[in-house]
């Protein structure tokens, strides 16, 4: 992760933090100890910690479900948290396709939050929205487009965004954060994600079967990203209520991408079998970001070339798994 300069607004700030044990979460957990933030996270009984077993003692962890309102509100109640970074959601995974835990984590759970949140009268409310909430389009994506999911992660998703709307428009009260991350690359990834596998075959002189590749996607580095939170969590806000997207507003193919990966390791470009396996059904073709508005509000920009984010994820999966370049 690289170094960064101290946020003078978030030194010394109470701050919870959800899916702080995920790709995303550990990213922001670090930088906020970083800030010099007194850091609350939520685990569960079932939570892997290996993302965050460097900082686990410079933070204070909470087991804690979140689908359980009574729960959420005797721990929030204690720590009157200035700031609550909500990340924790089901479905990321297209493996997870359960609709009820889909329900019971990206509505009740964020609704049980912010309903605390507001009468705790806390500072300010980020949470994680998503791109899926888009559904497809064939051009870049602003907020003013309409939302059309079209998978479980994206309805419930969408759907969590109108009711902590609602709610924030009802109280009449609590600064409301909404971002929704495009896609997202880098270290600490979970290996079944594009960035980790395609590393990993190629790395092991292993064919990489794929789609033909023809999927254009906005991919932004993950300490880019981390950075978007941090500003959107102290920069005055023209409204209440905030939606924000966050990607690079470029598009590139996934075959680009696999290619550019297997030059950078010295792989052979035939390793990647493009086409031999079919696009799902429902494949989104085109999903890149229209990030106008993030960069007005927050006076932020994505830093991080996709090549230099791909050489340090090379590095650091190297240093993971002790796999070394082949000639």
């Amino acid at each position: 992760m690289n170094e960064k300069v101290v946020h003078p607004d978030l030194v010394g700030r109470t701050i919870f933090l959800t899916g702080a044990s995920g790709f995303i979460g550990s990213h922001l957990l670090k930088r906020l100890i970083k800030e010099g933030c007194e850091v609350h996270i939520s685990v569960r009984n079932s939570s892997s910690l290996w993302r965050i077993e460097d900082v686990v003692d410079n933070c204070i962890c909470h087991t804690i479900d979140l689908t359980d309102s009574d729960n959420v509100k005797s721990t929030l109640k204690k720590i009157k948290p200035d700031i609550i970074f909500h990340l924790a959601a089901y479905g990321v995974d297209y493996r997870q396709q359960n609709i009820h835990k889909a329900v019971d984590i990206n509505i009740n759970a964020s609704i049980n939050l912010f309903e605390i949140f507001l009468e705790n009268k806390g500072f300010r409310f980020l949470h994680t929205g998503s791109c899926f909430e888009y559904g497809h389009k064939d051009t870049p994506i602003s907020e003013a487009d309409l939302p059309n999911p079209r998978s479980v992660y994206g309805i419930t998703k969408a759907a969590t965004v109108q009711l902590l709307s609602l709610m924030s428009k009802q109280a009449q009260r609590g600064n409301l954060v909404i971002l929704r991350p495009f896609g997202v690359f880098g270290e600490f990834e979970s290996d079944y994600r594009f960035f980790p596998l395609v590393i990993d075959k190629l790395s092991r002189k292993l064919l990489l079967q794929m789609t033909g590749g023809e999927q254009v996607r906005d991919y932004i580095y993950v300490d880019d990203l981390i950075d978007a939170y941090i500003m959107a969590s102290v920069v005055s806000l023209p409204n209440r209520v905030e939606i924000m997207n966050i990607g690079t507003g470029k598009g590139i193919l996934l075959n680009e991408i696999a290619l550019s990966i297997a030059k950078q390791l010295g792989a052979n470009e035939n390793l990647p079998q493009f086409g031999a396996i079919p696009y799902r059904p429902d494949e989104m073709m085109y999903l890149v970001a229209n990030i106008e508005k993030a960069k007005g509000i927050l006076g932020w920009k994505p830093k991080t070339s996709i090549e230099k984010g791909i050489e340090n994820m090379i590095i650091w999966y190297k240093r993971k798994y002790a796999v070394c370049k082949y000639e």
